[in-house]
Order: C-alpha cells, then sequence, then structure tokens
C-alpha cells in the first residue's frame, strides 16, 4: 500500500523559482479545497460569518474580473453622509481580500474577503451578507422599469436614442443593450429599480432571521367593533 503524501511536494522547477511544478499546483488545490470544506465549520463554531472566509459556497464570490451584485444591505459607515446606496440597485464589484483577521484551516490561512463597488461618494466595501450576485446583470438592466445611472448622477443612455431606436421596432430590451455599448466603463455605472420591484424582492439573499431583525414586521391591531354600536336591520 502506497504511503499517502504528508508534505507538498517540490513547488519550484527552477533554481530561479520562477516556474512553479504542477505537482505542487494540484497538492494546493486539494489542500485549499479541504480547508474551506473544513473551515466553514470552524468558522461558525468560532462564531464567525462562515461567508466572510468562504464567499464562494454560497455564491458569493467575486472573481478577479468582477461581477455585477445587487446591495441586499447598505453598510453603517461614514459614507452614509454623503451618498445613501439605493436598496436593491446593482452595481459593478471588484474582489478584496483583506490582510488581516486570518482563519487557519488544513495548514491554510484564509484571509476575509469583501467587494468594493465605486459610488458617488468613494469606494464602499461590502461583506457578503450584504450583497448578492446578480446572475442575469444585463437582462435587469434592460428591464423598463430599470433606471442606469452614471456616478455623476445623470441617467447613462440619451433618452432620444433609446426613442428612436424603439420607434423603428427594436424591442426596449435590445435597444438597451445596443446603446450600452456607448458606455464609457461599465464600472462607473449603477442601476436602480422602483419601489414596487424593490418590494417585491424584499429579503432577497438575507436569511429570514437577518431580514426580519432589519424589518421588524408592522402590524396595526384595530380596535374591535362595540356590537351596541352595531346596527341591526
Amino acid at each position: 500500500m502506497a504511503n499517502q503524501r504528508t508534505h507538498a511536494p517540490k513547488k519550484y522547477a527552477d533554481a530561479r523559482r520562477t516556474q512553479v511544478t504542477p505537482e505542487w499546483l494540484a497538492w494546493d488545490e486539494t489542500r485549499r479545497a479541504k480547508a474551506s470544506d473544513d473551515g466553514w465549520f470552524e468558522a461558525a463554531a468560532a462564531g464567525f460569518d462562515p461567508s466572510m472566509y468562504f464567499p464562494e459556497q454560497e455564491g458569493k464570490s467575486i472573481p478577479d474580473g468582477g461581477a455585477w451584485i445587487l446591495v441586499v444591505e447598505e453598510p453603517f459607515t461614514e459614507l452614509r453622509s454623503r451618498f445613501r446606496v439605493p436598496h436593491l440597485s446593482m452595481w459593478r464589484a471588484r474582489p478584496h481580500e483583506l490582510n488581516s483577521g486570518a482563519l487557519t484551516a488544513n495548514g491554510v490561512r484564509i484571509y476575509p474577503k469583501q467587494a468594493i463597488i465605486a459610488t458617488p461618494a468613494g469606494d464602499l466595501h461590502l461583506w457578503p451578507h450584504e450583497y448578492v450576485v446578480a446572475e442575469r446583470p444585463m437582462q435587469l438592466a434592460s428591464d423598463p422599469d430599470a433606471c442606469l445611472v452614471a456616478l455623476g448622477g445623470q441617467p447613462v443612455l440619451e433618452q432620444d436614442e433609446l426613442f428612436y431606436l424603439m420607434s423603428r421596432g427594436i424591442p426596449h430590451r435590445e435597444a438597451v443593450m445596443l446603446l450600452f455599448d456607448k458606455v464609457a466603463s461599465l464600472d462607473y455605472v449603477y442601476v436602480t429599480f422602483p419601489e414596487k420591484i424593490t418590494d417585491a424582492l424584499a429579503g432577497a439573499g438575507q436569511s429570514l432571521r437577518r431580514h426580519l431583525a432589519l424589518n421588524p414586521r408592522r402590524t396595526s391591531r384595530r380596535p374591535l367593533a362595540d356590537p351596541s354600536h352595531e346596527e341591526h336591520h
């Protein structure tokens, strides 16, 4: 029976340490996968939110190239005094990994991860429980009720051009997608939705416990009718 490898294989293929060996890459990938599985439970047992360290396990990982996200909970930072992030607005986010607060699992140091969005008042850091990754961002952005806004506060799409395209028989969604080509950078655009949509999506991306804690139910108790005042026919 072959002995199970307990030590890391040789990492570099050359003396100058410029090429990493395939064996080491495969070993490191396996080690990190196991650390992700074990670390989730260790973080929970220690009283931490596991999604802070392992957002990929909840579908909230932000790739290096960025991703569109919906903000489900606005964090309490000093930025709130200068700009309020609309509820369930959609933003282009980039990944960020902290350099402190590491969790060690299976010999791997894992640092907390965040998403960063560029707002008119500056960068805003979001924890995984404060956002969800938009699965079909362009479909959301092209909704007739959606409003595309530049960081300067002005609508992104030229309404005259949009009306012209639609007058030529092009559906609204396709017209919006055509005009998207004129946006210099999607990193400087965010999308808002009307209240009727955000109300319908209330609680999206949040656990029921957290949603109720942040939005306590308001019940209005009507006084019972006095039977003596009822009219009899």
